[in-house]
């Protein structure tokens, strides 16, 4: 990370943590936001899978083998120690487990992961999701894909059908074969351009109880732009905005607003 956006991220925080406002839920008049808010994003309760999900990360950080990536994102690739992408590409911990309540909570059919990765997140939401659901997940490396199935084979997450290549070209694609997208995450190519257009495609699949997760939505000028442009679309309604991850909702019972919670890492 370059230090303008170091710089960047120090000053997002700090603007972050002075608005902040709706701890625990309250100001939140809609019901079914509170609940989301108060018992599932602030919940700390530990599930029985997230001890062998946790493994595996920490099994990650200690692996010294080197794989060739092919990043369609930033164009970049090369090789690569694994322990240095767990490092820097992985979600947090308390990040992906409160995806999983969500998820959880949901009991979604159809969910949808950009950027696959290592698979922790990717555990997460199958484990969460159920064996009724499918999680589809996109991945442009296959040597990220391939070890990714070590991991859902350690864990045990099923119901994951992985989609390769570029994500620009393979998400239209599929897309086309999908009625109703229940659930997705952006977590794929951090740019403005790509991410608003990922959303869009998501967008257009999403019925009232849809949600769609943004990871990253402060991490860099363009992410932070590409949220400001997400929140004004004209499907989306509530927004819940905790600086690593947004949520967007698309029920129009809800108030158009976005709300700033402040989670700490």
């Amino acid at each position: 990370m370059q230090a303008d956006d170091i710089i960047y991220r120090c000053l997002s925080r700090m603007r972050h943590l002075m608005t902040a406002r709706n701890t625990l839920g309250y100001g939140v008049h809609s019901p079914h936001l509170y609940y989301i808010i108060r018992f599932l994003i602030y919940d700390d309760n530990r599930y029985y899978c997230f001890a062998p999900i946790e493994n595996e990360r920490q099994r990650l950080l200690r692996a010294k083998k080197e794989i060739g990536i092919e990043d369609f994102g930033t164009g970049i690739s090369g090789k690569r120690r694994i322990k240095d992408i767990a490092r820097k590409a992985l979600m947090p911990a308390k990040e992906a487990q409160m995806l999983f309540r969500i998820v959880n909570y949901m009991k979604p059919l159809t969910v949808i992961e950009l950027g696959t990765s290592l698979g922790i997140t990717t555990a997460y939401l199958s484990k969460a999701a159920g064996r009724e659901s499918k999680v589809v997940t996109f991945e442009g490396s296959k040597t990220l894909t391939d070890e990714a199935k070590k991991v859902w084979k350690n864990t045990g997450a099923e119901g994951i059908e992985t989609v390769g290549g570029n994500i620009d070209k393979t998400l239209g694609i599929r897309m086309k074969s999908i009625d109703t997208m229940d659930f997705a995450l952006i977590d794929a190519n951090h740019t403005y351009e790509a991410t608003v257009r990922y959303f869009r495609q998501l967008a257009s699949k999403c019925g009232k109880k849809s949600i769609i997760a943004v990871d990253d939505i402060h991490n860099s000028r363009e992410m932070s732009r590409a949220w400001e442009a997400i929140k004004t679309e004209e499907a989306v309604t509530a927004t819940l905005d905790m600086y690593d991850t947004g949520l967007v909702f698309f029920d129009k019972c809800l108030m158009k607003k976005n709300y700033v919670l402040r989670v700490d890492n």
